[in-house]
């Protein structure tokens, strides 16, 4: 079965009828076409396209249908955690709202980014010889957010910690303890990960 941008995106595709007076884009059709042929053959594509074509649909589009119709996994890594936000957050549940076929979509991000709550934990104790001091304060804050957040990720705060207070309470390979961690069934990373291998498109970067 080949995969056919057109039935999404085309003057008769699935956006079409959900939304009156959509606009039919050549460039961004041709540019899903190319994707699509790139996906199926399993070679590397390199596309250019000016501000205006729809580019994020012009590789969603293909990416899904190869979900949905070939059972394919796709993975999508941008440059920037604001664009994969925007993207999982916007796009790709406007494109399962047209789609008849379900398929699932999680946002990836690189280990650093989540809250280690042991390593917070022992950050939090250690600061107590220099209560009042700005990393004391923003260990608390930490505390506090960690325990009401569901994501547990840098993108999730309010603040901006200081460099050496996130250091000091990040996700890190290199102190992870895995199972044997007591926080090891709260621990964000692996919840997001354990997310990440049951969807069918990741956006990582």
């Amino acid at each position: 079965m080949a995969i056919d941008p057109v039935a999404l995106l085309g003057p008769d595709g699935a956006i079409a009828r959900k939304l009156p007076g959509y606009e039919v884009r050549q460039e961004q059709i041709q540019m899903a076409e190319v994707v699509a042929r790139a996906i199926e053959s399993g070679t590397h594509l390199m596309v250019e396209a000016g501000t205006g074509v729809g580019k994020s649909f012009g590789y969603l589009a293909p990416a899904i249908l190869a979900v949905t119709e070939l059972g394919k996994k796709v993975v999508v890594s941008t440059r920037t955690i604001n664009l994969q936000e925007q993207l999982i957050g916007k796009d790709l549940p406007f494109l399962r709202s047209v789609l008849p076929q379900e398929f699932d979509a999680v946002l990836v991000k690189g280990r650093s980014n989540y809250v280690s709550l042991r390593r917070l934990e022992s950050a939090a104790a250690r600061a107590g010889s220099t209560a009042g001091s700005e990393e004391a304060k923003q260990l608390e804050e930490l505390r506090g957010w960690s325990a009401g957040t569901e994501d547990g990720s840098l993108s999730d705060l309010s603040f901006r910690p200081i460099e050496t207070v996130w250091e000091s309470v990040q996700s890190d390979s290199g102190n992870c303890l895995k199972q044997s961690c007591p926080r090891y069934r709260q621990c964000f990373f692996f919840k997001a990960s354990r997310r990440s291998h049951k969807a069918d498109i990741l956006r990582g970067r």
